[in-house]
């Protein structure tokens, strides 16, 4: 698999389909190993600073021994889970452990079944079970097929002389067709297992089990018993990752030369490793400015200025907030930052150069033809995605604290940041249409697992960025043709509250396997193409094909935490949104068949 796909879709806790029929897990942090770590470190100071980590590493991956003789033939470790396999030829079934091989069949001789090699010689690979066992807290564990099969009470399982099989039929496809079948007698479906309280009524209780760490269970955990669910080992809703992402920030502005940023991008780790004291070596630096060509005095007071802004964003730390985190690249925006020599480079456009029917809704327009983004893994959930802080989630991922390291990529990319108009916005969101549309929106925020530790109302100006932000991509995917699941949104708004008075939104497609892209992106943003894409955008949002089921919903999508949006009009891929498809409504960008004025954009529904 590729390295980003240790930080989602796929990484640690996670059950991963292998050929050949097999499921692995892949395995805590603890079981990494690097024979040299420093080739995979990322280099993100705010990021590591707001995850509490010394370091940031990328996943390691393969190397012949000719090509990095430190480093070669580095693997991912994983463990065996689920560890029920049974025969697809004849449905035997066997338990095995986290660490051992894929299980064959043994020719049990079945009297009412088919028997895989009557001489015994011919032995096929068995497969893993669907069913596994997950609870609130994220621990996971098989399907108690045993005690499922003997919860009558009529027959007693001795794991010594019983043989389980494993088999399907009927009529039905549901789960009424599958069935285990002991040589004791017992027989049963999975008729009802996935219902609400089924575990709990067979006396089933998780017991902490955790395979990723190697840990069977024995501990009970504290979630409700009716809690735990039977789920399939594939579906979506066994592992949600926690990924934390931060925007490159340039610590130079525009007066420092182009020169002297390339020298200080190149050397400045080597610089400032060597301080002594917190004092640079004026040695060191008077000949890095005599090879280089520049002025010495120029040269160091760069070093020092470089030096004090990283200081200054390290004082970040574990408990700040996801907003105020992004304060700081909102600053740097909403201006010109940074150079073409950098890892970020932002040109800022006031409204008035562009079309005058946008320029009620937008203050600027930023074109970013350069970004780095580092998306760190810091945790998992099961069942729900929940609010747990970056402490909590860390400790699932390892067992000692002898290392201090969260799995990361570095993507790069380039974008469009639209600076909403603050006096319009506030206008609209005060408006008492807009406030009751979203009042509905609010009590299913706040019913909803995804919104139980939030303090406040949801804002309607929040809302509205972030279902501009899905029409938007979902436009601009036809117009410059990169797919919608390459494009990414990152909203600079609070859900709630307004501590740091920032409106704004960033569009921007960013690729683990290449330096920027090819420019698309960014040439739809200038003047004369981004009004017609904003206009088709929200031309295409008048009208849904669903509609009008879709307009006149009252709560729609996962926890009825949407209005008008559904996959037709407003939804876009997983990797698209900051937020799970969740708190989108089209009401608030173009207004309800009821009342148009509730649309922030409904003005331009006639152009």
């Amino acid at each position: 698999m590729r390295r980003s796909a240790l930080i989602g879709p796929w990484g640690v806790g996670a059950i991963v389909p292998f050929p050949n029929d097999e499921s692995l897990m892949i395995a805590g942090l603890d079981m990494w190993r690097y024979n040299d770590a420093q080739p995979f470190v990322i280099k993100d100071e705010r990021l590591t600073k707001r995850l509490g980590v010394s370091e940031l590493r990328w996943p390691p991956d393969f190397r012949e021994k000719n090509a990095d003789s430190e480093n070669c033939n580095l693997k991912i470790p994983a463990v065996r889970f689920p560890t029920w396999y049974y025969c697809p030829f004849c449905g035997s079934m066997k338990k095995t452990t986290y660490y051992e091989p894929q299980p064959e069949c043994d020719n049990y001789p079945w009297k009412d079944g088919r028997v895989c090699s009557a001489n015994g010689k011919f032995k096929r690979k068995m497969i893993p079970e669907r069913f596994v066992v997950v609870c609130p807290e994220g621990h996971i564990s098989d399907f108690p097929i045993a005690k499922w099969l003997h919860s009558d009470g009529q027959h007693i399982y001795d794991p010594n002389t019983c043989k389980i099989r494993r088999s399907t039929g009927g009529a039905s496809a549901n789960l009424t067709g599958v069935f285990y079948q002991c040589t004791c007698g017992a027989k049963k479906s999975m008729a009802g297992a996935t219902r609400k309280g089924a575990l709990k009524k067979i006396g089933f209780q998780c017991k902490s089990s955790k395979p990723w760490l190697g840990i069977y269970g024995g501990e009970n955990c504290n979630c409700d018993p009716e809690d735990v669910k039977v789920v399939l080992r594939g579906a979506t809703n066994v592992w949600f990752a926690d990924t934390r992402s931060s925007i490159h920030i340039p610590t130079d502005d525009e007066a420092t030369s182009r020169k002297i940023i390339a020298i200080l991008d190149e050397h400045f780790d080597a610089l400032n490793a060597s301080r002594v004291n917190g004092q640079f070596n004026k040695d060191i630096v008077q000949f890095l400015a005599n090879s280089k060509g520049v002025d010495f005095a120029t040269l160091y007071q760069a070093i020092l200025k470089r030096a004090n802004n990283l200081e200054g964003l390290l004082e970040v730390t574990e408990d700040i907030s996801e907003d105020a985190y992004r304060l700081e690249e909102y600053k740097v925006l909403i201006k010109n930052s940074g150079s073409d020599k950098q890892d970020f480079h932002s040109v800022n456009y006031s409204i008035k150069n562009y079309n005058p029917v946008i320029r009620k809704y937008f203050k600027s327009i930023s074109l970013v033809p350069k970004l780095r983004e580092t998306r760190a893994f810091v945790g998992f959930s099961r069942l729900e995605p929940n609010e747990r802080t970056i402490s909590e989630r860390k400790k699932d991922l390892r067992l000692s604290d002898e290392e201090d390291w969260l799995p990361a990529i570095e993507v790069y990319g380039e974008g469009i940041f639209f600076e909403f108009n603050e006096e319009v916005l506030k206008d609209w969101a005060q408006k008492i249409n807009v406030k009751e549309r979203i009042s509905s929106l609010n009590a299913a925020f706040h019913n909803a697992k995804f919104g139980q530790n939030v303090e406040g109302d949801l804002r309607p100006e929040f809302v509205l960025i972030h279902t501009f932000a899905h029409l938007l991509i979902n436009q601009l995917s036809f117009d410059c043709g990169y797919g919608s699941s390459s494009i990414r949104e990152r909203i600079y708004c609070e859900k709630t509250g307004n501590n740091f008075n920032m409106h704004g939104l960033l569009i921007y497609t960013a690729s683990g396997d290449s330096e920027g892209s090819l420019g698309g992106l960014v040439r739809q943003g200038e003047h004369g193409r981004v009004e017609d894409t904003i206009v088709n955008a929200i031309k295409n949002a008048l009208w849904c094909t669903s509609d009008p089921i879709c307009i006149q919903s009252a709560g729609q999508g996962p926890e009825s935490l949407n209005l008008a949006a559904c996959h037709n009009c407003a939804l876009l891929p997983e990797t698209c949104c900051e937020h799970g498809n969740r708190l989108l409504d089209r009401g608030v960008v173009v207004g309800t068949l009821a009342d148009n004025s509730i649309g922030f954009f409904s003005e331009l529904r006639d152009i």
